[in-house]
């Protein structure tokens, strides 16, 4: 396959993967309302770092080791299974701003903080942790590498390859935590924001749920 059209299908399949509603985008909702634009920024940051390191996993040949491997595929299975029941059962038990804290939220929201929020470190945590715990993951980023690889494929362009799958990730969610976190967009949300909080945490509890149960195909 032509190396520009190998990059191209590449990279059209990470972006619908990226825009299909998942855990990554759980996640990078979720933070973005529940604290601020810098979370939901720097959870897109370990969002595509979490990209990355199944990107690694690939590249090295680990992945094909673990989608063969029933044990190791239910390790991470259930590892990230009650990480996301964990975080999403978190995101339920949000509460509604009162009358002060929605005043004070509405008047600083593009000038400060909100006073409700989670360390850089903690928010890269969050990103990198639900997609490297995703083990469907590791069969999408297989089945698709595979595609567009053989063993004659220059390092330069294995890594333009994964480089592009991180920039699309992350970008995506950078985007996706910019929009949420405008003034007059988030100023609409912030009367429901707890409702969509606990709905992205019953959406992440689901998901870890249905990743417990799935099996290997």
């Amino acid at each position: 396959m032509d190396i520009f059209l190998a990059w191209l299908v590449l990279a059209s399949v990470q972006l619908a993967a990226t825009l299909s509603p998942g855990p990554a985008f759980a996640v990078s909702v979720r933070n973005a309302l529940a604290y601020d634009r810098r979370a939901g920024l720097f959870t897109a940051i370990g969002l595509g770092a979490g990209v990355g390191a199944h990107v690694i996993f690939v590249l090295c040949g680990i992945a094909v080791v673990i989608s063969q491997s029933v044990l190791l595929f239910n390790v991470i299975k259930y590892v990230g299974a009650a990480y996301l029941i964990f975080i999403g059962f978190k995101a339920i038990l949000a509460r509604k701003k009162d009358a002060q804290e929605q005043k004070t939220t509405n008047a600083a929201l593009d000038t400060a903080p909100s006073r409700k929020t989670i360390s850089d470190t903690k928010a890269i945590q969050i990103g990198v942790l639900t997609n490297l715990l995703n083990p469907k993951a590791v069969i999408f980023f297989t089945a698709v590498y595979t595609q567009c690889i053989n063993p004659e494929t220059g390092w330069e362009i294995l890594a333009l390859y994964g480089v592009t799958s991180v920039i699309i990730e992350a970008g995506w969610f950078s985007c996706l935590a910019i929009i949420l976190t405008n003034r007059s967009v988030k100023a609409k949300f912030m009367g429901f924001a707890h409702w969509i909080e606990r709905v992205c945490g019953g959406l992440l509890m689901a998901l870890g749920v249905r990743l417990a149960l799935s099996k290997i195909h």
